[in-house]
């Protein structure tokens, strides 16, 4: 397995290069064939997410520069949103228009997810600029982070099952838990736990349902 897998027997709390790379191509193909997709003239949806990636693939291969101006303007999409942009892209080929937390019934994402979500964001950012009283990313470099997520992710899954929730929750409770597998075979993006399940792709995004959500709202209200 070391000779096909090498990057699998590294012990060190940083991914190798082969790895950053790697996964640094695969999650700006994911994210930028999700955003862009919907906008291919193409009936077939399996052609359609065939089309894009296809597309997007050939020209991050031919454009090298593309992978190295979006990691500097935007980081690495974490390994959550890789997930969940290839179970979005697994599910619409099947046949449902699924998207990020979008189910076939359709049912719209608690705002609670979102909330935690663009908290975590800022609390990240707040201890970017030492606004803290304690370093929250610094923690993402041990090994407690991570179990405490595979827990989180655990009993999500159990609770979405055992209690029949909206399919969001399974989805997004396996997609929780494959990154977490993910980041420990593989350490990427960057050895932290926290790029891992978060980005500024994924923040953003859930500013974007939250902003939604209360315009939403508002209107119901006016109407009402």
């Amino acid at each position: 397995m070391n000779n096909w897998l090498p990057w699998l027997s590294n012990t060190s709390p940083l991914p190798g290069l082969q790895v950053q790379q790697l996964f640094h191509a695969a999650g700006w193909l994911a994210l930028l064939t999700w955003c862009s997709v919907a906008f291919v003239p193409v009936q077939d949806r399996r052609w359609r997410w065939l089309v894009c990636s296809v597309s997007w693939a050939a020209l991050l291969f031919v454009w090298d520069a593309i992978l190295s101006g979006l990691g500097l303007a935007f980081q690495t999409p974490s390994l959550l949103t890789l997930c969940l942009c290839v179970t979005a892209a697994w599910q619409d080929m099947r046949g449902t228009p699924s998207r990020l937390f979008y189910t076939t019934r359709p049912a719209e994402v608690s705002p609670v997810l979102w909330i935690c979500i663009a908290g975590t964001g800022w609390l990240l950012v707040m201890d970017a600029f030492g606004q803290l009283p304690v370093s929250l990313y610094p923690m993402g470099f041990s090994q407690t982070l991570v179990w405490l997520a595979w827990l989180a992710g655990m009993l999500w899954l159990i609770t979405a099952y055992l209690l029949d929730t909206e399919n969001w929750q399974v989805q997004a409770a396996g997609c929780w838990l494959l990154a977490c597998c993910l980041f420990v075979f593989t350490r990427a993006p960057s050895g932290n736990a926290w790029d891992a399940l978060l980005d500024p792709w994924l923040w953003l995004f859930a500013h974007a349902k939250l902003a939604r959500i209360a315009w939403v709202q508002r209107r119901r209200n006016n109407h009402s």
